[in-house]
């Protein structure tokens, strides 16, 4: 815009948008197997990360992960601690050595992002990892049995 004697402004301004492009996580496409609450978590977990708040990040990743624990015992079970839902599931379920170990690893991590320790906090590369590794255990344990389900009635050997 020109001034009173319609002279050009000296400074020139540049107007960027906010957010610029995403390199951030992506966010997972799940089935409607997975519970609605569940994919909330997940998705602010990966919200957290994205905006490079890591500390959040930890702590949301331990809360999915509390969710999908509980998700996976009877409703009866889901007020026990996520220490002792991962023992169970694993006892009830048939969880590989791998599984259990990258579970305490989250909810480790969580408990990092939870508490305040001003000499040891979440890294980026350390919430990446938890994000990346719950959409992992999401897939292994909630959109892997609908796949192999969906192949079964489509072979005609649908479980009884």
């Amino acid at each position: 815009m020109n001034d009173v004697n319609g002279n050009a402004p000296n400074e020139s301004h540049q107007y960027f948008m906010f957010p610029g492009e995403s390199s951030g996580y992506d966010y997972p496409s799940l089935p409607d197997t997975v519970p609605a609450s569940l994919q909330r978590s997940l998705t602010s977990t990966i919200d957290s990360l994205n905006a490079k708040n890591f500390p959040a990040t930890a702590v949301g990743a331990r809360r999915t992960l509390e969710g999908i624990f509980k998700y996976l015992v009877d409703t009866e079970s889901r007020a026990k601690s996520l220490y002792q839902l991962i023992d169970q599931v694993k006892n009830n379920n048939d969880l590989a050595a791998p599984l259990e170990t990258l579970s305490h690893a989250i909810r480790s991590g969580g408990n990092l992002g939870a508490h305040f320790d001003d000499e040891n906090e979440p890294t980026e590369e350390m919430a990446g990892k938890m994000v990346e590794l719950l959409d992992y255990l999401i897939s292994y344990l909630y959109v892997l049995p609908s796949k192999i389900t969906e192949l079964e009635k489509s072979l005609g050997k649908e479980k009884p």
